[in-house]
């Protein structure tokens, strides 16, 4: 009698197939199922610049934050769409002038990374309204991982940088024409000015997140790699360029400040579903309020900060506290070191002579990866490929299960058949990659090198590590005449192409250098063409090596919010109650409302106050001349859900003024839309 084979072995291997197949196609389905919008871009000229003697400078600041729906950038698949804000995501633009240069404009943004697409779309709105033409303009990023995603320059950003896929349109102009609303006024508010900067060190609020990837660039032995080196291994260096504007009565004034400094902005974890600009909206709120504070400015004092070489430093929370009153700590702290250092170089403002001197070069290159010469690749792969260890997560970040499989656990390279160019890098679902297109990986890059007096801005679009910032910064220091030169490398401007480590911290593969998309050569590139558009910037003069126009053709789908419904009255749903804090959670006060579909909240507008009642009538509530309102850091909207007529929303004020005897609160909710007249008019909640 003849025995029946097992098919145990035969399910499994189906089922294996069945799964891998189910993985692929969920993988292809938006490069074979998304209509694509295709986008022409003219590089347009701007206004021409005014013959002017003395150095103008100007500073705006403009809301940006998007509607509630829209996914989020930062944790790939561990985020979750926008249901609200905790903290604005903002603009902020600074407008320079020096005499005989041409304008320039840079903006730090509350978004997870830059995009050309915004890049260049900003410069075409700015052009007929600013003198400052497309190579002019920066855009610096803050890479909080609580901002919006869908409005990358690549297919592969735009389908693996968030929880669901595709380029948004619609969400991409409003980003374009809200950044453009700030270079605008930031040129309008112009006057001569004054500038100095400096820096100094602050340690104790960064850690690094790889030490043992960063162990290897200098063979530390084992027993040396340790948490206190994880505080040390950091680059803690605040680089600040202060402005003081010239007002009406002929003084010059404290207006602002533009700062760079390496921390990840991730104290906001995963899963967190508000809009927050993480640590940055305190040390960009509290510079702004402490110059409005302690000068006599006729300003409105805006602080804007940005990354420099962040890639590997995390934010060094108290483990099992990570999230809101963290970030708080720190970026408070930050904010009371960048504060003092403001402080600092007003004494060398005041020793300036009149006229103040500015001396700037601008110098902006845009390269296509898949096109350069053998020289100018500088030992750069020929087309992208993804790590296994970048869905392994970042150290901190770590998601049950996946990150502790092998093949995808950090710390896990190719160890056989590494002479290809990419090295170590276990490939992300093998060579499947290659049936993606390497034109839908970034490839297309700008690099840009500002000189404003003594400090060197390296703008470039990639997360650089600690010790590559290192080997950029020397490049460039090497190619500089003789001078005092600060040279500040800035991550992730104008676009995104993943990470930039060492050879050395590749070798490991670890988040970092699984996702160096274009393998161990990276950091030869960025160097390389950093210093050599610093030489010619230096030899030559501006350089300005652009195209006339660019055109994109993107993968998109509409996340933009909008509805038939008429506006909904609002309603009481429960009343003011009060929640202490905990070890983890800030004290708050919190109701409950009825009201519009999210598509009528333009949450980029002021929205919510606390208004208080002393026995005089109900007045917006102030401390130390500070209003509190959703303009700070301790106003929430969250929508609960949708319903047939609307939404269900939840306000909190967290860390709440303990109410006098004869004091009450209330929370005022704005009419929208805002400006006009209102088809959804004000709401108050109950007294409290």
């Amino acid at each position: 009698m003849r025995r029946r084979r097992p098919r145990r072995w035969l399910r499994l291997i189906t089922l294996v197939v069945l799964i891998a197949g189910g993985v692929l196609l969920h993988v292809a389905w938006p490069f074979i199922a998304y209509p694509v919008t295709t986008l022409e871009i003219e590089r347009k000229a701007a206004l021409p610049p005014e013959n002017i003697r003395v150095p103008l400078a100007g500073i705006a600041e403009v809301d940006i934050t998007p509607p509630v729906g829209i996914p989020k950038f930062g944790y790939s698949a561990w985020s979750r769409p926008a249901d609200g804000f905790r903290t604005r995501l903002r603009a902020k633009a600074f407008y320079l002038h020096a005499p005989d240069s041409t304008p320039l404009a840079l903006v730090t943004l509350d978004l997870g990374a830059g995009s050309r697409v915004l890049h260049h779309r900003v410069a075409e709105i700015i052009a007929t309204e600013t003198d400052v033409p497309a190579h002019g303009l920066s855009l610096l990023v803050t890479h909080t991982h609580s901002g919006p995603g869908q409005y990358m320059d690549s297919d592969f950003y735009n389908v693996f940088g968030s929880d669901s896929p595709g380029f948004d349109p619609q969400l991409t102009e409003f980003l374009s024409q809200r950044i453009a609303a700030a270079v605008i006024s930031a040129y309008q508010q112009r006057s001569a000015a004054r500038f100095a900067t400096g820096q100094t060190d602050i340690r104790g609020l960064t850690r690094n997140r790889s030490i043992d990837a960063w162990a290897r660039n200098f063979d530390l032995p084992e027993d040396q790699i340790t948490e206190a080196l994880a505080l040390q291994a950091v680059n803690p260096a605040m680089t600040m360029l202060r402005i003081d504007l010239e007002a009406d009565d002929g003084q010059f004034y404290p207006a602002g400040a533009l700062t760079a400094f390496s921390i990840h902005g991730t104290a906001i974890p995963a899963f967190t579903r508000p809009w927050h600009a993480d640590v940055w909206a305190w040390l960009g709120q509290d510079v702004a309020q402490g110059i409005q504070a302690r000068y006599d400015t006729p300003f409105t004092p805006v602080h804007g900060a940005y990354q420099a070489t962040h890639a590997d430093n995390n934010p060094a929370w108290i483990e099992g506290l990570r999230g809101d009153r963290e970030a708080r700590r720190i970026g408070q702290a930050l904010a009371a070191r960048a504060l003092t250092l403001f402080d600092t170089l007003g004494e060398d403002i005041q020793a300036q002579r009149t006229p103040a001197p500015l001396t700037t070069w601008i110098g902006t290159r845009q390269l296509d990866l898949l096109a350069l010469t053998d020289a100018d690749r500088f030992g750069i792969c020929e087309r992208a490929a993804v790590g296994a260890a970048t869905a392994g997560a970042a150290n901190g970040d770590e998601v049950f299960v996946i990150s502790w499989l092998p093949y995808l656990q950090q710390g896990w390279p190719r160890r056989v058949f590494t002479d290809g160019c990419h090295g170590a890098k276990q490939w992300m679902l093998s060579r499947l990659q290659r049936l993606l297109p390497a034109e839908r990986f970034p490839h297309e890059a700008l690099f840009q090198v500002i000189r404003i007096n003594d400090l060197v801005l390296v703008a470039v679009p990639w997360e650089v590590t600690l010790e590559s910032g290192n080997v950029i910064r020397e490049a460039v220091l090497a190619e500089l005449p003789q001078g005092n030169w600060t040279v500040e490398i800035s991550s992730l401007a104008n676009g995104f192409f993943g990470y930039a480590t060492t050879p050395a911290e590749y070798g490991i593969q670890y988040y970092e250098g699984g996702h160096t998309l274009y393998g161990p050569g990276t950091l030869g590139l960025l160097a390389g063409q950093s210093a050599k558009l610093t030489r010619d910037l230096v030899r030559e003069g501006e350089i300005q090596d652009l195209p006339q126009g660019w055109q994109f053709a993107l993968r998109s789908r509409r996340y933009w919010p909008e509805t038939e419904l008429a506006p909904a009255p609002r309603a009481l749903l429960s009343a003011p109650a009060f929640s202490p804090a905990s070890a983890k959670r800030e004290a708050f006060w919190a109701f409950r409302f009825s009201g519009e579909h999210p598509a009528y909240l333009q949450l980029e507008q002021p929205l919510l106050q606390v208004e208080v009642d002393a026995g005089n009538g109900w007045q917006p509530l102030a401390v130390d001349g500070i209003p509190i309102n959703d303009q700070g850091t301790d106003l929430q909207l969250r929508m609960e859900r949708t319903t047939d007529t609307g939404a269900d929303y939840t306000v909190r004020w967290y860390n709440p003024l303990p109410p006098a005897p004869d004091q009450r609160f209330r929370i005022h909710v704005a009419p929208r839309p805002a400006g006009a007249t209102p088809v959804q008019p004000g709401f108050y909640s109950p007294a409290f």
